[in-house]
């Protein structure tokens, strides 16, 4: 990755938790509107932000972080009242630098078009407030008095040396242009030296700076006021040097002029009959003129193609504790190592085998070093929730607390990353059919405000989380009469059952379709979602108590327990949390009946099916068979196999896409002996086998 790469990078990953930290102390300044220190800590991580989008050179965010600031500043100094309208104005603010993110990290450009509407509403804010239109205060900076008085701009060199002139005069005698430039930056400019740095960046790509005023450390530190100068050598034109100096933000004044020798000796003997102050300092001369370019500066266009794209959110951190503990165990190996070595050298075989007992306990605390390292807390997704139902609550005029508890469980990073989405709806569903409005609410003896609590809990190798609501519940009479409406059969379904089908495909109760709900599209892609990612969802409630959803996630999706068993002459695997528990059968306890095959099984019967013909696998057994009994959406299967392997930890290697798309395979894992076991899809071998009532 190269510099440019990692600043954007950084940049974006600070971006990130900038924008996270507004939203939340935005949300806290609602509750608390005259907490100076939240408005002044709002007013830094803002200014921070604005700074940063500056320095890579993005203007639009800039612009907008730097109009958003400016009402930070209001809110400060007393002149704007914070309410609720200007609050959703900053959010739309913060949803749109969201959005200016996002389109920057797929590459794409970015336009003032995009920010015309939220400017306009935030300049009638400011003017509203002051009583002054915005292009009055528009050179000023938010927080900062007028900027001083600043002497006229030139391209008057104050310690060009000889050395310097002699090097100009061979690149000019070598066909190249010369420039004296002249740069002036904004006033406020926050970052100065890393300013300077990508604009020097820009000229490099196209020729060479040989002397700066003040020198390069001076400007790489930031240690100068606003203005500095330097002479470049290049095969670009002048208006082409010029464009290039603009490009970038914070750019006050430029001025660019081709090289005038006379003028440059003038100014050399004029400095020598009034020596400057002791505190010059000496520029460094060139040694030779720079080579003659020929290359040009790649276009954006290209620089696109070039550039490798990577996912978003591939990064992690990790406590350093974790990191040192790492490091520690990896040291041991090392020492391990040495000694099976050592003792193999000397044929010393309990030497090797102490060393290996070691090797394989230190190999163990890796393992669960490295799954503790993925870990993450759910917090990273549940940190937007606030947000999103305060914005409901707006929307649907209802009063609405969201109450987070367990926020630091962690799961694993994939989890975590498609935690998100499915939430999201449940949480809007829970915002529009569960909780009543306050009217409705008083009516039914309870608080006008609803309350929906979200909260996560560790419970051995998998996590739980749970969503509750106190709003009217989920009626079974509604879900049937709805469901009928569409054709789904409801016959001898029992109410639990009758409540499972808000589950199903394209059902919805909702009377009109809505951006909130009602497309019927929300709890299945749920569903789907976590069983995806190995988990299960179960829903319990009660008519105008409340509903309760309850998702269970495996801790990790890269080490599972399975059960390893045989089909045919092909070994698989089966994860082991859908594993009720095995049978061995007869081919004489399979019943025939005119849509499946079923096997009695608890008083009731529960679907047979015969992995091998799914997998097109000839079968080795004839009469016995063992019948894995798993359960995959609330009902039992028993999955047929010919041997049983035994349990075993493994680890999930991913597999080629032309398999995943066979929707029959999770992955694949290697065993001991080299040879691979492909993982089934225990859901995906269920699916589309019908519910088979006892």
């Amino acid at each position: 990755m190269d510099d440019n790469s990692a600043y954007r990078e950084l940049f974006f990953e600070e971006s990130e938790d900038n924008l996270q930290k507004l939203n939340d102390n935005v949300l806290e300044l609602e509750k608390e509107p005259d907490n100076k220190d939240l408005i002044n800590e709002i007013f830094r991580a803002a200014h921070t932000l604005k700074g940063s989008s500056a320095t890579m050179g993005y203007d639009v965010m800039t612009k907008l972080t730097h109009r958003m600031e400016d009402i930070f500043d209001l809110f400060k100094t007393d002149k704007l009242k914070v309410n609720g309208d200007h609050i959703s104005l900053i959010f739309k603010c913060l949803d749109k630098l969201t959005e200016l993110l996002n389109d920057l990290q797929d590459d794409k450009d970015l336009s003032e078009d995009q920010i015309s509407e939220l400017i306009t509403e935030l300049n009638k804010v400011e003017t509203s407030a002051t009583g002054k239109s915005v292009e009055d205060n528009s050179d000023s900076v938010s927080g900062q008095e007028d900027k001083k008085p600043q002497t006229k701009l030139d391209t008057v060199f104050s310690n060009l040396e000889e050395p310097d002139l002699d090097v100009v005069e061979q690149a000019k005698n070598s066909g190249h242009n010369i420039f004296t430039i002249a740069i002036r930056l904004d006033q406020g400019t926050l970052l100065k030296g890393p300013r300077v740095f990508l604009i020097m960046q820009k000229l490099d790509a196209e020729g060479d700076v040989v002397h700066t005023e003040p020198t390069a450390d001076l400007l790489e530190n930031g240690n100068f006021d606003t203005d500095f100068k330097l002479v470049f050598v290049t095969n670009s034109s002048l208006e082409e040097v010029k464009s290039i100096i603009n490009s970038s933000s914070e750019i006050d004044q430029v001025i660019v002029e081709s090289f005038d020798g006379e003028k440059a000796m003038k100014a050399q003997e004029d400095r020598k009959k009034n020596p400057p102050a002791p505190q010059k300092v000496e520029a460094k001369p060139k040694a030779a003129a720079p080579a003659k370019r020929t290359a040009k500066k790649p276009k954006s266009s290209e620089k696109k193609q070039e550039a490798a794209h990577h996912p978003r959110n591939q990064s992690i951190r990790v406590d350093l504790g974790r990191l040192d503990r790492f490091l520690n165990l990896v040291s041991e190996l090392v020492v391990y190592r040495n000694q099976m070595e050592d003792s193999s050298h000397r044929n010393d075989l309990d030497g090797i085998k102490d060393s290996l007992e070691q090797v394989s306990r230190l190999t163990s605390e890796l393992q669960d070093l490295v799954l503790r390292i993925r870990m993450q807390q759910v917090s990273l997704v549940f940190s937007r929730f606030p947000r999103m139902i305060r914005d409901l609550s707006r929307d649907l005029h209802k009063e609405m607390d969201l109450v987070i508890i367990g926020e630091d469980t962690e799961l694993d990073k994939t989890v975590v990353s498609e935690l998100g989405e499915p939430l999201i709806h449940m949480l809007r569903n829970s915002a529009d059919h569960g909780i009543e409005d306050p009217d409705t609410r008083e009516k039914l003896g309870k608080p006008r405000k609803g309350t929906i609590t979200l909260s996560a809990y560790q419970e051995g190798n998998q996590v739980i989380i749970t969503l509750e609501d106190d709003g009217k519940g989920v009626d079974p009479q509604v879900i049937k009469k709805s469901a009928e409406e569409k054709g789904i059969n409801t016959d001898g379904m029992s109410e639990d059952e009758l409540r499972l089908l808000i589950f199903h495909p394209g059902f919805s109760t909702a009377k009109k379709i809505t951006n909130i709900s009602g497309r019927g599209v929300g709890l299945d892609a749920v569903k789907t979602k976590i069983t995806s990612l190995g988990g299960s969802i179960e829903m319990r409630s009660q008519v105008n108590v409340g509903s309760k959803f309850i998702i269970k996630l495996p801790l990790t999706l890269s080490i599972i327990q399975a059960l390893m068993v045989k089909i045919g002459n092909e070994n698989f695997a089966i994860p082991l949390d859908v594993v009720e528990r095995v049978v061995m059968l007869d081919e004489s306890e399979i019943i025939s009946t005119a849509e499946n095959e079923v096997y009695r099984y608890q008083g009731g019967i529960i679907p047979i099916i015969r992995t091998n013909e799914l997998l097109k696998i000839k079968s080795t057994a004839e009469d016995k068979k063992f019948a894995i009994i798993v359960k995959s959406d609330q009902q039992y299967f028993g999955i047929l196999a010919d041997q049983l392997i035994g349990q075993k930890e493994i680890v999930i290697k991913k597999i080629d896409p032309v398999l995943q798309k066979i929707n029959r395979y999770q992955g694949a894992t290697i065993f001991n002996n080299g040879s691979i076991a492909l993982i089934l899809d225990v859901n995906a071998l269920c699916q589309g086998k019908g519910k088979v009532k006892s």
